[in-house]
């Protein structure tokens, strides 16, 4: 079902004509977009920046074990999902694994930036984008599946994100969420990432279940990566700022050599968690959720 921002009417007619007011939203770069005027579509991120970041996400460990884990997650819990949405899509790495793992799910993507949208859908061209604030989603039961990936750190209202997740899924449909976890992992590379926190799986938990989410599965990833973690963010805070400078995508340019050492670990790890191991510490947290009918 489709919500007009205009006017809020409710339809299921094809296109984004509203029935009742006539509006319907603009297009940019291509791309149906529901920004408001006063939402610049960059929420801080260097546009300039999105054509590396489509070249790294490809091959660097951390996304390849992160998809690992969610393409898990989709087998085990939402197998059947006929439409899926990934908020915050980026480049749309994930959801062109997901195409090729779930060849027959329809896929749609939504995010702030057109400019990423142009990658993702270079990578599935099959799907449906749009130019969408998370905070105000113009859907009411359309999806069986959404995935919000290392997306509601970004958000200032991140309750108000999960409650508008809730009302797009169909009744019985599922959220996958990852997040950053721990607080005190925060770093200056969380604010060159445009962080506004890192999470504790009590709050995140606490947080779904009063949005209408029922945890199906909630675990702890990178976990082995832990002492890694920690000792580069600390690295970080204590190097002064202008020699690192301002480079969101600093984190993400490492030598082949160690990136392959890594994807060893995380592989490792991911036997572990296939195997039902649920570690509670890690540099990122999964949870899944089903809506509570």
């Amino acid at each position: 079902m489709k919500i007009c921002p205009g006017c809020s009417h409710r339809f299921d007619t094809p296109g984004w004509s509203c029935p009742a007011c006539t509006g319907a939203p603009v297009s940019v770069s291509g791309f149906t977009s529901f920004l408001h005027e006063e939402d610049d579509g960059q929420g801080g991120f260097d546009a300039r920046y999105f054509p590396e970041l489509y070249r790294l996400e490809e091959g660097h460990f951390w996304f390849r074990h992160r998809t690992g884990i969610i393409l898990k997650a989709i087998d085990r819990y939402a197998p059947n999902a006929q439409i899926a949405l990934e908020v915050g899509c980026g480049t749309g790495v994930v959801l062109a694994a997901i195409r090729r793992a779930f060849p027959r799910m329809g896929l749609s993507g939504s995010d702030l930036f057109a400019q990423g949208l142009t990658y993702a859908q270079a990578r599935v061209p099959d799907a449906v984008f749009y130019q969408m604030d998370a905070c105000r989603m113009p859907f009411e039961e359309e999806f069986d599946l959404i995935l919000a990936l290392d997306v509601l750190e970004h958000i200032g209202d991140d309750k108000k994100a999960l409650e508008e997740i809730n009302r797009s899924l169909k009744p019985g449909g599922h959220v996958i969420v990852t997040v950053p976890q721990h607080p005190w992992l925060w770093s200056v590379q969380d604010e060159k990432a445009f962080h506004q926190r890192r999470y504790t799986r009590k709050g995140l938990v606490g947080m779904m279940n009063d949005t209408g989410f029922e945890i199906r599965h909630a675990t702890s990833f990178t976990t082995l990566l832990l002492p890694v973690m920690a000792a580069s963010r600390l690295a970080a805070s204590v190097l002064p700022r202008a020699a690192t400078g301002h480079d969101p995508l600093r984190e993400l340019r490492i030598a082949p050599a160690l990136n392959r050492v890594f994807h060893g670990i995380c592989m490792m790890e991911k036997r572990l968690l296939d195997r039902g191991l649920s570690p509670r510490a890690g540099g990122s947290l999964l949870c899944v959720g089903k809506k509570v009918d």
